[in-house]
């Protein structure tokens, strides 16, 4: 038998509550969530190796993982339904329904093209060593870009922020808030 293990047991009930609150589950489907998380933590408990971590860092990225699977797995479902009965249900015009189901706004394909030759135009005039970090960056991770150029992790993130600020220069705004560590 099994036995559950409190952490794991605290991951899935805390992963199963943030699921159900914001990934389109039902409430009364926390317990399935957290059984489900549970069970895929424990399936995959066999793969774990004490010598590449600990074991709440693992429970953490199982679950973490599994329920990006779950959300992803919910909202594949929730665009099933189909457009026309909502259209005529809710009394909304059909453009507007996949905004709708999808939760985020359009992107207008035309905006988009023009960003991307925005973004190679600021990439074509940063010094050699910038721009093959960049390039690098869009294509993997920067733990694995640091490899590539042969630099240390502290000095890719200098040069990135080189590169950031290129950008804010070309007038591209940040969106992303660096949270304070106060």
């Amino acid at each position: 038998m099994v036995t559950v293990d409190a952490y794991a047991l605290k991951q899935a009930s805390c992963r199963a509550r943030l699921l159900a609150a914001s990934a389109g589950f039902r409430h009364d489907d926390w317990e399935d969530l957290r059984q489900e998380l549970l069970t895929d933590c424990f399936r995959r408990s066999a793969k774990f190796d004490p010598s590449r971590g600990e074991w709440p860092g693992f429970v953490n990225g199982v679950m973490r993982n599994q329920a990006a699977v779950l959300a992803l797995r919910q909202r594949r479902h929730a665009a099933e339904v189909f457009v026309e009965d909502l259209v005529m249900a809710e009394g909304i015009d059909s453009d507007s329904v996949l905004d709708i189901l999808d939760r985020r706004p359009r992107v207008d394909p035309a905006k988009s093209m023009e960003v991307k030759v925005d973004v190679a135009q600021v990439v074509n005039i940063l010094p050699p060593q910038l721009r093959s970090l960049a390039c690098l960056l869009m294509e993997m991770s920067v733990k694995d870009a640091c490899r590539c150029i042969g630099k240390s992790r502290s000095r890719a993130y200098q040069m990135i922020r080189q590169i950031r600020e290129a950008f804010v220069r070309a007038g591209f705004r940040s969106e992303c808030r660096r949270r304070s560590r106060t």
